[in-house]
């Protein structure tokens, strides 16, 4: 007799593997046979896993096609099986899966198009974050403002590109079937993705904002993120890009780095 974890392990696989022999002899046949029982939950395994993705990553569906899509979701379960009751969290790798399968070729924009929407994703069930106080700046030595370490809102995210992947996913929005052809090489794509309000915005940046940002969200320090944009437009106005980022509301607080 088998233990009770050998036996998941077995049922577990024979799910995955479409195959029921190695388990089907530990099933009750309980008036049905064994096989057929298995078959409902493999058939439920698979549908519950492909309407999730479908519901993540609507844009991608609409552009590979239904039953491409039905293929692919099958292709990324068998190697990136949910491992929870929640099945939120499965598209995560789903641009990288994407840009295993198609980077370098005719398609790969696809990635950049599911990050932008698994971006829109993670900022729909971001926690809330309070406004960021500028008053609270007023305690900070001015001679230390190069140190400040800002935090970025949970429920913002930044997404580049070099293909114009918010024309693509504007484009796909639903409704009619779209008629706009996008040249893959009209431009690149650099978006703040925020959540206001249960509604997803997108705010384009440029890029020298987009390098301040990003070094911001790895936690590097303010004169760290200055640096970077400046490398990319030397004259560029600092101020003016925070009074930009705390209007938005995309950073909620600020720190004086303890070390130098």
């Amino acid at each position: 007799m088998p233990t009770l974890r050998k036996l998941q392990r077995r049922f577990a696989a024979a799910l995955f593997a479409d195959a029921d022999e190695s388990v089907s002899e530990d099933v009750r046949a309980d008036g049905s046979d064994a096989r057929a029982r298995l078959g409902i939950y493999r058939k439920q395994l698979h549908a519950a896993f492909a309407r999730t993705l479908a519901l993540e990553f609507p844009v991608i569906e609409r552009l590979v096609g239904g039953e491409y899509f039905q293929r692919l979701g099958r292709d990324f379960q068998a190697v990136h099986p949910s491992r929870a009751g929640d099945l939120h969290h499965i598209g995560a790798p789903f641009g990288a899966f994407l840009k295993q399968r198609f980077g370098g070729g005719p398609y790969d924009y696809l990635a950049d198009v599911a990050e932008l929407e698994w971006a829109l994703q993670e900022c729909m069930v971001a926690p809330e974050a309070p406004v960021f106080d500028l008053h609270a700046l007023q305690s900070v030595d001015p001679a230390r403002y190069a140190d400040l370490h800002f935090e970025f809102h949970p429920a913002c995210r930044l997404v580049s590109s070099r293909y114009p992947t918010l024309d693509i996913w504007r484009a796909n929005q639903a409704g009619p079937a779209a008629n706009e052809i996008i040249d893959l090489a009209s431009g690149e794509t650099r978006v703040l993705v925020q959540r206001c309000a249960q509604v997803v915005d997108f705010h384009v940046l440029s890029v020298p904002e987009f390098a301040l940002l990003e070094k911001i969200v790895q936690d590097f320090c303010l004169g760290a993120a200055f640096e970077a944009a400046q490398k990319n437009d030397a004259p560029f106005d600092l101020g003016a890009t925070l009074r930009r980022c705390v209007a938005l509301n995309a950073v909620t607080a600020a720190r004086v780095s303890t070390t130098r």
